[in-house]
């Protein structure tokens, strides 16, 4: 919708977040586009009468290419409405989570916890693992009473900070528990931080590659930097006086999707009938296509042999 994807479940945690980044975007116009629902299609009647009228004409078309014998085509527009049909019935089923995960870090969902390393998506409740699954974007997976999706959302930053001590610790707040590496997870307006306490310096990130390291409460500026485009996992070093130094690393965010497998399968099932349906279709347009140039006097064998 006019360069912005359509708004996330209200019950979604990111649903807040991408409300305060639309409303930076689009600024006065945000509200009449969300009165007139534009941001969630999905949620309109007028939507849902698109798709009912749809499903009405495919099953038309299905019984018409049954009257005319013409199964494979029959067959074809009465799996894309079964696949129609079954899409409605997610509607009076659980909703999915949808989250954001970088390496290292977890997510608590139905009294579970999920923990995801590098490529590895785990599974555990009350400390004991329930499972541990290894996944490629944008293909299924299966993790104890779920199924689900993932894809690449965007790239943050790992943080790690050395003094003349050794490794030090860092702060997201002053009221922030101190961690020896953080991600640098960019606020709304673009911006992430981290509090050196150590140094006494402030990290700042502005829109993911202007780096300012700042002294705490005066402001004064220790180091300022464009920084150069990094691949995943790789990692860039600088060193800073005092004998202090930082790690940054680049690191994946992963959107998942987690469906109770009831759900997982619905899905599933849906868009293989679509698939299916489609399929038969196009072969049986492409075989159509083919007889009827096989069967025109200029095309035919036998016209050429009895000419």
């Amino acid at each position: 919708m006019i360069g912005a994807s359509q708004a996330p479940p209200s019950s979604d945690p990111a649903y807040w977040i991408w409300v305060a980044r639309a409303r930076l975007r689009f600024g006065p116009l945000f509200d009449p586009l969300d009165r007139l629902g534009l941001w969630s299609l999905a949620e309109t009647p007028g939507w849902r009468l698109l798709w009912v009228s749809l499903a009405w004409s495919l099953l038309a078309h299905a019984i018409e290419m049954g009257r005319a014998q013409q199964r494979m085509r029959a067959l074809g527009f009465a799996l894309l409405v079964s696949a129609i049909a079954a899409g409605g019935l997610g509607r009076y089923m659980p909703s999915p989570h949808s989250f954001l995960l970088a390496p290292g870090e977890g997510q608590s969902v139905d009294g579970f916890r999920l923990a995801l390393e590098e490529d590895d998506l785990s599974l555990w409740r009350q400390g004991d693992l329930i499972g541990r699954t290894r996944f490629q974007p944008y293909l299924p997976f299966f993790l104890g009473p779920y199924g689900g999706i993932v894809r690449r959302s965007h790239s943050v930053l790992e943080v790690e900070a050395r003094g003349p001590s050794g490794l030090l610790t860092l702060r997201a707040a002053l009221d922030a528990p101190s961690v020896s590496r953080m991600l640098l997870h960019p606020s709304p307006e673009g911006e992430a931080f981290a509090a050196i306490p150590e140094a006494h310096w402030i990290l700042r990130i502005q829109e993911g590659r202007r780096l300012t390291i700042f002294e705490e409460g005066t402001g004064a500026v220790i180091w300022q930097e464009e920084l150069p485009p990094l691949a995943n996992g790789q990692t860039l070093e600088r060193s800073l006086s005092g004998g202090y130094a930082i790690r940054l690393t680049e690191r994946s965010v992963y959107r998942f999707i987690l469906f109770p497998l009831p759900v997982f399968l619905q899905r599933v099932l849906v868009v293989g009938m679509a698939i299916l349906g489609l399929g038969i279709l196009g072969t049986a347009h492409i075989r159509n296509v083919v007889a009827r140039r096989l069967g025109s006097p200029g095309n035919s064998p036998f016209w050429k042999l009895t000419v």
